[in-house]
């Protein structure tokens, strides 16, 4: 069968615009910001890192972050536990890149993209709140 002028025309045209577009999502994808070397399979302990503000009074407390592995590598997680104390605690976390999997005192953190990110979560009991944010690495 046979195509008129116009059918191969629109045909080239739709595989330049898929071409295109894949093109787009290659580049505007992950870029490595450094070479630097790193070792895996460590756990830290963040406390007192960025914006942790005073306890003021009560049985409240958000004290530390701890995240497993951190680096961690293109595709895999990384848990992360916020250690507080209180009633009623809600936690509100974020991240500069990436993507976290969860709620509560207990999430994990996934990216696809080599560089240093951070993570921030807020714990507060509706009087008090206390925000901590961590340094993440991600590398392949």
């Amino acid at each position: 069968m046979f195509l008129s002028k116009f059918d191969r025309n629109n045909l080239s045209m739709r595989k330049s615009i898929f071409l295109l577009f894949a093109f787009y999502v290659i580049l505007s994808g992950c870029t490595k910001t450094n070479n630097d070397v790193v070792s895996y399979g460590l756990s830290k302990n963040y406390s007192g890192v960025n914006n942790v503000s005073a306890n003021t009074g009560g049985a409240f407390s958000f004290t530390k972050i701890t995240i497993s592995p951190n680096p961690i590598k293109i595709g895999t997680a990384s848990k992360l536990i916020a250690t507080a104390t209180g009633n009623n605690l809600t936690y509100k976390w974020s991240t500069s890149h990436g993507d976290l999997f969860g709620t509560g005192a207990a999430i994990y953190y996934s990216d696809s993209c080599i560089g240093n990110y951070t993570i921030t979560c807020t714990v507060s009991d509706g009087t008090h709140s206390v925000t901590i944010t961590i340094p993440i690495s991600v590398s392949n």
